[in-house]
């Protein structure tokens, strides 16, 4: 059985690897986005978290009622989080990370490597996802979506429901 220190590492471990393996944008990369940005009509907006679940539907998905709370990061990362309305659980922590998807399933099996059993592999939801202590990562296509529970019944049932609902708003 890991600590929750070792968890709690873990999984940040695997957060800054994802970070760190972003793309770099140089100086005339950004000067070609700006030039393009004003002769092209802007690009519609990423949906946020908070949008690709709502509150109705995570109260539906956790049968009790949530609150939304979103936590801008920002323009590749969206969060959300959901408390009930009374009480201290369920909770759900609602991530996107867009561009992370790879890296942080590299870091994953390089940490699996490292230290057996670190990270599982969770079947049946997203292209690739795997349970590294209480964070369930998911990656579906590029993209990088990371669930926290906490008091939730059922977690996988619920893991697929989320997905399933915010799948078609990414």
């Amino acid at each position: 059985m890991q600590s929750p220190r070792t968890l709690a590492l873990a999984a940040l471990s695997v957060l800054l690897l994802a970070a760190c393996a972003k793309k770099d944008r140089t100086m005339p990369e950004l000067q070609t986005a700006n030039q393009t940005t004003a002769t092209t009509p802007p690009a519609k907006q990423p949906a946020t978290a908070c949008a690709m679940v709502t509150e109705a539907e995570m109260s539906g998905i956790l049968g009790v009622t949530v609150t939304a709370e979103p936590h801008e990061k920002t323009s590749d990362q969206t969060e959300c989080i959901y408390k009930p309305a009374s009480g201290i659980s369920p909770y759900v922590d609602f991530t996107l990370s867009r561009g992370d998807g790879e890296a942080a399933m590299t870091a994953a099996g390089m940490m699996n490597q490292h230290e057996a059993g670190i990270a599982s592999p969770y079947e049946g939801i997203g292209d690739q996802a795997v349970a590294v202590g209480p964070t369930l990562m998911i990656r579906t296509g590029e993209d990088l979506v990371q669930l926290v529970f906490s008091g939730v019944t059922d977690a996988p049932a619920a893991a697929k429901k989320i997905f399933d609902t915010a799948k078609p708003r990414m």
